[in-house]
């Protein structure tokens, strides 16, 4: 598309441009004032531009909030059920693989969290909301299932590993909301669920290699 210039020589968005400066503004305007609290002649104000062009974009407000809202948090959860659980030769790597796995979903609830809120809360409204329980319990799955593969070995002993992946990525989640040093709160969290997984053998495998690691062997 040619570039048109207004007066005073500044260019004219393009209408992909204007596009995203309307989701960035709405997203802005429902995080503040939630999806009831919020009009569209009042994006309109805060993008310098009618509401006419406002509704000529997304023809209404709740089609605004599911391009602002809905589908960016969407997306981010998807591409975080996609990213594949880590599984180590030894339960050492195994140990630190988790603790990295979870740190990483706890980074994602912190950096997202105000969207995830905002958006929950208009659940009733917007039933594809459900999906994000959909991709939760996928996640869950997918972690309990590399769990089951990388468990059958004499330093686990049984358990039941659906719940072990529920327990872990709640913990992760609360990582994420509760404030303070992520790395050291999941940290404490995996050392819980070791404590718990591990036979005797493991943990007498797991105790020597922290003590290697510590006499500097």
């Amino acid at each position: 598309m040619s570039e048109e210039t207004l007066a005073g020589g500044r260019r004219r968005m393009t209408q992909e441009e204007r596009r995203a400066q309307l989701v960035t503004k709405a997203r802005e305007a429902f995080l503040e004032g939630g999806y009831r609290g919020t009009t569209t002649k009042y994006v309109a104000q805060s993008a310098g531009v009618s509401e006419a062009l406002v509704v000529k974009h997304f023809g209404s407000k709740e089609e605004l909030f599911r391009h602002a809202m809905v589908d960016p948090l969407l997306e981010i959860l998807r591409d975080a059920v996609r990213q594949p659980v880590p599984v180590g030769p030894s339960i050492i790597q195994q140990r630190e693989d988790l603790h990295s796995f979870l740190l990483r979903w706890a980074k994602v609830v912190r950096e997202q969290g105000p969207l995830f809120w905002a958006v929950l809360r208009e659940a009733q409204d917007f039933p594809e909301i459900g999906e994000i329980a959909l991709l939760f319990r996928s996640h869950v799955e997918a972690v309990a299932n590399r769990l089951t593969i990388t468990t059958q070995r004499s330093e686990y002993r049984p358990f039941d590993t659906w719940v072990a992946a529920c327990l872990g990525l709640a913990a992760g989640t609360a990582a994420g909301m509760v404030g303070g040093d992520m790395d050291a709160f999941v940290a404490q969290v995996v050392d819980i669920i070791y404590e718990g997984v591990l036979s005797g053998e493991g943990r007498r495998v797991l105790s020597a290699a922290a003590g290697s690691e510590g006499s500097g062997t």
